[in-house]
């Protein structure tokens, strides 16, 4: 999320900085000052879009440029499969943390926190079911590789 707020600010400055030094004729006076607001009025002083205007379109539009384009950016393997014995761990952790603090938490090896056993393999969040839920739920994806 830092990641997507620092690029999607370094594009706003890198636009901005564009329309600063290339000074547009929609925004700008022949001499290089900011053209006023307004509508329906003298074009050589005012302008329907002036530099604040773009400054706040702009922002948003880099955020959405830089959201629509993350999983190219960061690469879509950002979510990395788990082993059967770290998706029970991190099932009980993360379902340990919403308990009374007064409850101990007693988790075998490779057990859940409901006391069944989950087959070796790999699991991968579902983040549709956690984010309806907003409790982690994984998807099993098959039979873990022998180790050599």
């Amino acid at each position: 999320m830092l990641a997507t707020f620092s690029l999607a600010g370094s594009l706003y400055l890198v636009g901005v900085g564009g329309v600063l030094i290339s000074k547009p004729s929609l925004m700008f006076t022949p001499d290089g000052v900011w053209k006023e607001f307004g509508i329906g009025q003298n074009p050589e002083r005012y302008t329907p879009f002036p530099f604040w205007l773009f400054c706040l379109a702009w922002a948003l539009v880099s955020y959405f440029i830089i959201v629509m384009f993350e999983p190219y950016i960061f690469g879509t393997n950002a979510q990395l499969p788990l082993t059967a014995s770290a998706a029970a761990g991190l099932n009980a952790y993360n379902n340990s943390s919403r308990r009374n603090s007064n409850r101990k938490n007693i988790v075998e090896d490779s057990d859940s926190e409901d006391g069944v056993k989950l087959p070796n393999g790999y699991y991968v969040l579902n983040k549709k079911a956690t984010r309806l839920s907003g409790v982690p739920k994984y998807v099993y994806l098959g039979p873990q590789e022998p180790e050599e």
